[in-house]
């Protein structure tokens, strides 16, 4: 669709029990010989359009995956080229959910136990996201994006009125390892602390621990699994 097009999105419950999503636009359209094929992976309707447009012509498949899976169907419909496009995505309705969420188990519904965490996280949404969530539930977080930063706060923070209780650090850090870090850290310090890291085999699991590290998490991290985890590195480290 060009950049005077219009797409326009539209729903509907129809049948009873489902819901039918349509994206109609009046762009390029598709070609009649092309609309059986469009949602086979690498299509694209013909050179001209990879010429023109790029791409390698896997969303639709994407698409139609993501919606098969769902236990739905997705659809294509054009007039012909110029005439635009409607696609149609069928999915079946959940009951509503109930208006007030069950607490949930485990960690959640503990008290609260404040700590001075360092969080070492090189990924900037990633540290916005975990110290959040870690502020969120009453504890005081302190943050670095490298080794080096890491090490700095952490002498700082120690020479203050509120010395640290525990390491979150990832283990990829852009200057070095965060087992260098805990390394220093026990070594100075006396600290315990959770890697945070995107390999969790045996191997990786016991070189955090010889570390120093009493937890080791595998990315991504559910909420709960940190706050469990945090509840039991402190609980090691006491």
């Amino acid at each position: 669709t060009g950049r005077e097009g219009e797409i326009r999105v539209r729903t509907r419950n129809e049948p009873p029990g489902w819901l039918r999503v349509e994206v109609i636009d009046n762009g390029r359209g598709i070609d009649a010989g092309a609309l059986p094929r469009i949602f086979n992976a690498f299509e694209q309707g013909g050179r001209q359009v990879t010429r023109r447009f790029g791409g390698l012509g896997l969303g639709l498949a994407i698409s139609r995956s993501l919606v098969e899976l769902h236990g739905g169907s997705i659809s294509a419909h054009s007039e012909g080229l110029g005439q635009g496009a409607t696609f149609t995505v069928e999915l079946a309705a959940v009951p509503a959910p109930p208006s007030h969420r069950a607490p949930e188990e485990g960690v959640w519904n503990e008290p609260r136990c404040s700590l001075h965490v360092l969080l070492v996280e090189d990924h900037a949404d990633t540290a916005e996201a975990l110290a959040d969530l870690l502020r969120d539930r009453g504890h005081r977080v302190t943050v670095a994006p490298t080794l080096a930063e890491g090490r700095e706060a952490a002498r700082a923070v120690q020479e203050g009125d509120d010395p640290l209780d525990l390491i979150v650090s990832d283990l990829g850090l852009p200057d070095g390892s965060g087992l260098d870090l805990m390394r220093e850290m026990v070594s100075r310090y006396g600290l315990r602390g959770i890697a945070l890291s995107g390999y969790g085999m045996d191997e990786d699991v016991r070189r955090s621990l010889e570390a120093g590290f009493v937890l080791h998490l595998t990315k991504p991290v559910s909420p709960a699994a940190l706050m469990t985890a945090l509840h039991e590195a402190a609980a090691k480290s006491q």
